[in-house]
C-alpha cells in the first residue's frame, strides 16, 4: 500500500483526470446533448419567446421597416445543477494476495483503483444519462423516477404536446391514419422550433408500441425494407439507430432500470435533432480544489480512512440537463 500513501500521488485532478480518461458507457443519449462547463452551480438561461418576422424587399433608398414590438420578449430562469457523488472503500484486503486477472503477479493498487473508479462511473453516468431521458420527456426526475427536478414545460412556460394514435385493425387502402397521426406531431415540432436548423426527427418508443407501429399492415411492408438494408448502412448512419418512419427515426427503448420501464410500454416520446436544443450544464465538484473552475463531466478523490486502514473513493457528476425548446418536444400514445 505504500504506493497509494505518497503525497503527491492520487490528487483531486490526476484521479479527476483519470476518471474522465475512463472509457464511457454506450448510451443512447449522450452524443444528442452538447456538453458544457460552468463555474457556478447553478444555470441562468435567457428565455426568448418570439417569433421569426419575414423581412420584406425594399427600395434601398427607403428606411428600414421596424420590428415594433413583434420580436422576442425575454425572461431569465435560473437551473440548479444536481449533485450526484457515489463512494466505495478500498480495504488492504482488497489488494492483499489477489492476483492481476491472467497473471500470477499480485494486483497493484492502480488497478483497484482503477476498476473501483470505472464502476463508479458507469452508475454515475447512468444517472446523468437517466437526466437526459427527462430533458427528451421534458420533465427531469430524480433516481426515483417520481421527485421532480425541473418541469421544463413550466419552466419555459409552454404547454405538453400529446398526440394518440390509433392502430386499426381494418383501413381502406387509400387512407392511413398512423402516417397522418405522425406528420402531424412533427409538423406541430417543425413549427415551434422557429427555424431551427432540423437534421430529423427521433423518437424513444415503448416496446407495445413499437410492435404495434412495426407490425401493422400499413407499415410492415416499410419495416422489412428496413431491416434488409440494414446492412448496406455505415456504422454511424442514423438508420441504423431505428426503424425510420414518417420522416421519425423510432428507437426502441425497452430496458427496465431501478424496476422502471425507461419509456412506458404504449408510449413514444418524439424530439428533433438540432443544434442548441438539447443541452448538459456541468457544475465543478464541491470540493475546494474546484471552487470556481469549470465544471467538468466527472470528478474522483480518495483519503485514507483512520488508521490506514484503507481509503475512501468517491466519484462524482454536477450535471444539469435541458432541452431549450421543450415546445418542440411530443408525446405519442398507442391506443
Amino acid at each position: 500500500m505504500s504506493q497509494i500513501t505518497h503525497p503527491n500521488l492520487f490528487t483531486v485532478a490526476e484521479l479527476t483526470t483519470a476518471v474522465n480518461k475512463l472509457p464511457l458507457m454506450p448510451l443512447r443519449l449522450s452524443g444528442l446533448f452538447k456538453q458544457t462547463g460552468v463555474r457556478t452551480t447553478a444555470v441562468a438561461l435567457d428565455i426568448q419567446q418570439g417569433r421569426i418576422v419575414l423581412v420584406q424587399n425594399t427600395d434601398r433608398r427607403s428606411n428600414p421597416e421596424h420590428l415594433g414590438g413583434r420580436g422576442s420578449t425575454r425572461s431569465t430562469k435560473m437551473l440548479q445543477a444536481a449533485h450526484l457523488p457515489l463512494a466505495d472503500t478500498i480495504l488492504p484486503d482488497d489488494i492483499q494476495d489477489v492476483r492481476d486477472f491472467g497473471s500470477a503477479e499480485p494486483m497493484g493498487p492502480e488497478t483497484v483503483i482503477n476498476d473501483r473508479l470505472q464502476t463508479l462511473k458507469n452508475s454515475v453516468e447512468m444517472t446523468v444519462e437517466h437526466h437526459r431521458l427527462g430533458a427528451v420527456k421534458g420533465v427531469v426526475y430524480d433516481a426515483d423516477g417520481s421527485t421532480v427536478l425541473h418541469n421544463l414545460y413550466n419552466i419555459f412556460g409552454v404547454p405538453k404536446k400529446t398526440v394518440d394514435i390509433a392502430f386499426p385493425d381494418n383501413v381502406p387502402i387509400k387512407t392511413n391514419p398512423l402516417l397522418k397521426a405522425i406528420l402531424d406531431g412533427k409538423r406541430h415540432a417543425e413549427q415551434k422550433c422557429g427555424g431551427l436548423p432540423i437534421t430529423r426527427f427521433e423518437a424513444l418508443v415503448g416496446s407495445d408500441f413499437y410492435d404495434a407501429l412495426t407490425g401493422h399492415e400499413l407499415v410492415r411492408e416499410a419495416f422489412e425494407l428496413w431491416q434488409a438494408n440494414q446492412q448496406n448502412w455505415g456504422d454511424n448512419d442514423y438508420r441504423r439507430r431505428g426503424f425510420t418512419y414518417g420522416g421519425v427515426t423510432w428507437i426502441e427503448a425497452s430496458e427496465v432500470v431501478n424496476g422502471r420501464p425507461v419509456v412506458e410500454k404504449s408510449k413514444a416520446h418524439m424530439y428533433p435533432v438540432a443544434p442548441g436544443v438539447f443541452e448538459t450544464f456541468y457544475a465543478p465538484a464541491n470540493w475546494m480544489e474546484t471552487v470556481n473552475t469549470v465544471g467538468l463531466p466527472f470528478y474522483a478523490q480518495m483519503w485514507a480512512r483512520d488508521g490506514q486502514r484503507g481509503y475512501e473513493l468517491e466519484a462524482q457528476s454536477n450535471p444539469l440537463c435541458v432541452c431549450t425548446f421543450p415546445e418542440t418536444l411530443v408525446e405519442f400514445t398507442a391506443k
